[in-house]
């Protein structure tokens, strides 16, 4: 965790001491699951649980469901009803809607109401890595809080070689000699990077799922477990997307001493990044992932290796 989160939550936990914490918290980040294990902290110490506690009576999840990921009007009236009843072990509740970006409108205006006279004793903590996709009357209501992990953590050596190659398949689009005696590796070398990432992504995915999954078997159910396995791999790529962006600013704006060329392809670096966040956006409706990625690829090489 990095040492700005870290003080934001030892901010919040001061004021659960105090009773001046807010009742609805608004946590965002680039990874979901970063978020889920901090907010714990905050969570254990209200309602006064064993500091590895997964379980209390007085702990509520609200969680997409489905391949769509979505949170149900159904699901979130049935989370209200329970917020309301007494409490259990003690005078709190705490609930976590996880994503609550993927709330239907239906759904978030159900919620609202609970959002704006919450049962005393209650807390409402909301999970999102796309806090602006939320009904803005929600945001507004709530206490933002930002957290995010410092940006060398969870580098993985795949990755730093996956970004090496594609540096290299950069260097060669923008060297006009190489270019010339060879037009078709750069071709091949796109296919290869675009099905070398989509695997990164899957086995990434796969590994962190099993992991998580395992640790929360008894929370989920099978549609909620598919929705938790689907939002976990968006994340993955979502933030091995922004890294491949970072990377790509970096590389083509410092410059390499073998090619002086790049200090001069700015209008590039722009068009190409903005076909990235354009293809982020897409993933993010379900567009199929490899051939975003092959698109990507292909319209970076003819950006990169025009005149």
């Amino acid at each position: 965790m990095s040492s700005l989160a870290e003080e934001r939550l030892g901010s919040l936990g001061q004021r659960i001491e105090s009773g001046n914490l807010h009742h609805g918290l608004l946590f965002r980040g680039d990874d979901l699951r970063f978020l889920e294990n901090s907010v714990a902290t905050l969570y254990r110490k209200i309602l006064g649980m064993h500091e590895d506690g997964l379980d209390h009576p007085d702990l509520f999840h609200l969680r997409p469901t489905g391949k769509a990921r979505i949170i149900t009007v159904e699901k979130t009236r049935a989370l209200m009803n329970n917020l309301y009843r007494s409490g259990n072990q003690s005078n709190y509740k705490v609930a976590i809607i996880h994503e609550a970006d993927r709330m239907r409108k239906e759904a978030a205006n159900a919620f609202l109401k609970t959002l704006e006279e919450p049962p005393a004793g209650t807390y409402l903590f909301l999970l999102t890595t796309r806090p602006y996709s939320i009904l803005p009357t929600i945001r507004s209501r709530s206490l933002l809080v930002r957290l995010e992990q410092d940006s060398n953590q969870g580098e993985q050596h795949e990755l730093t070689q996956w970004l090496a190659n594609y540096e290299q398949w950069i260097g060669l689009l923008l060297d006009r000699n190489k270019l010339k005696q060879d037009r078709v590796s750069p071709v091949f070398m796109a296919y290869g990077l675009m099905e070398s990432l989509t695997s990164l992504i899957k086995s990434t995915a796969d590994l962190l799922a099993k992991e998580a999954v395992s640790n929360l078997s008894q929370q989920l159910d099978d549609k909620e477990k598919d929705a938790y396995e689907s939002g976990l791999r968006r994340g993955i790529r979502s933030r091995m997307l922004k890294q491949i962006s970072d990377h790509t600013r970096t590389f083509v704006t410092s410059g390499e001493a073998m090619i002086p060329a790049l200090k001069r392809n700015g209008q590039k670096l722009a068009k190409v990044i903005q076909k990235l966040e354009k293809t982020t956006g897409l993933l993010e409706v379900n567009l199929k992932e490899d051939s975003a990625l092959e698109d990507f690829l292909l319209s970076s090489l003819r950006i990169w290796s025009a005149k």
